[in-house]
């Protein structure tokens, strides 16, 4: 049996993880341990039962239970995706020491803090595998634990191919602004500032954000911005959008100006969708953006350089983009699709044909 935990903004790849877990013939649960429906009816429609634990007696009590059911219901395997759940699971493997242990890195370490090396301490200690979903995540594991490389592999994001799919350029009224969409939280490490200030530079150039919550020092800031540049008309921050694929069928190019990231599931999604991108040039960006083929790429501390870049995109023709579009979706194909995405996983939990372990 595989157990999979869940916390914060990794819901999509988890429940997926586990239905496509289920579909390959394992016996897959989910465990939450914070309240929200968490995609329950896809886990119901592949059989996939989910089990809410409730916090009682705070985290040690949280353990106390997570190990419990574990044990009772004979768990082998268990994932866990993010940095609180998997310091949590590292726990529940102390009391369970026959439990393989499977800990998911998703985001993308700019430094290395007291706080990270004692989270590669815990996983030195517990953890049986330890899986980075970019391969910048990958080097800096292995750079700054070197005795977790044996135990390292890397697997991005899948997106789902069917629902995010590419319909062709869009095709603009007269008129019509040129339209960039980017679907981020609205939060300091993604740069809104920068965009801002870019769009001031960009005349004629429309901007959606999707990505707001609730209104705090930062979210005002973004609103005092551009009404300072007199953008109002032209940068618009909305909430986050529950049909993302729509936001980017609606929009000509993807931006995404973040100080850093792991593998962004807004740029799969836009690339899925043909959208030419403009992406700082961090992580693995340039893995999925080359410059001048499906987008261009940018250093994010310098809103002139994010503006250069967006001013590029929105100077292409029908054709250009079309074909900068077609460009994005193979990239997505073969990076993102779902079918490797488990495959790899599989490997990992049962072990790869042949003996040796895979690189990813």
């Amino acid at each position: 049996m595989i157990a999979s935990l869940r916390l914060g903004g990794a819901e999509r790849q988890l429940a997926g993880l586990a239905c496509m877990l289920r579909q390959a013939g394992e016996d897959a649960e989910v465990l939450t341990y914070r309240e929200g429906d968490f995609y329950s009816g896809q886990l119901k429609e592949a059989g996939v039962k989910h089990t809410f634990i409730p916090s009682r007696g705070g985290d040690a009590g949280l353990v106390r239970d997570i190990a419990a059911h574990l044990k009772a219901t004979g768990c082998e395997v268990l994932v866990s995706f993010l940095v609180g759940t998997n310091i949590k699971a590292c726990l529940v493997k102390r009391r369970l020491p026959g439990l393989k242990l499977i800990v998911s890195e998703r985001n993308c370490n700019s430094a290395c803090m007291l706080h990270d090396r004692l989270r590669f301490a815990l996983y030195g200690r517990y953890a049986w595998k330890v899986v980075c979903n970019s391969y910048s995540q990958t080097a800096f594991v292995r750079k700054h634990a070197p005795s977790l490389a044996d135990r390292l592999y890397t697997v991005p994001n899948f997106t789902d191919l069917e629902y995010f799919r590419f319909r062709g350029a869009r095709i603009r009224a007269g008129g019509e602004p040129f339209r960039v969409v980017t679907t981020a939280r609205l939060a300091r490490r993604k740069n809104v500032h920068g965009l801002i200030k870019a769009a001031a530079e960009c005349p004629g150039v429309r901007f959606d954000w999707f990505g707001a919550g609730e209104e705090d020092a930062y979210s005002a800031r973004c609103r005092y911005i551009i009404s300072k540049l007199g953008l109002e008309d032209r940068f618009f921050i909305h909430p986050a959008s529950t049909t993302p694929e729509q936001a980017y069928v609606n929009a000509d190019a993807f931006c995404l100006p973040s100080f850093y990231e792991g593998t962004p599931n807004s740029l799969s999604e836009a690339l899925s969708c043909g959208l030419p991108a403009a992406c700082s040039n961090v992580s693995d960006n340039s893995r999925y953006v080359t410059d001048g083929r499906n987008g261009f790429l940018f250093d994010p501390a310098d809103h002139h350089q994010i503006a250069q870049a967006i001013q590029k995109l929105s100077a292409m023709d029908a054709s250009q983009l079309a074909e900068a579009g077609t460009h994005s979706r193979a990239t997505a194909e073969a990076a993102f699709g779902k079918r490797d995405f488990i495959r790899r996983y599989l490997e990992i939990i049962r072990g790869p044909e042949g003996g040796t372990k895979p690189q990813y």
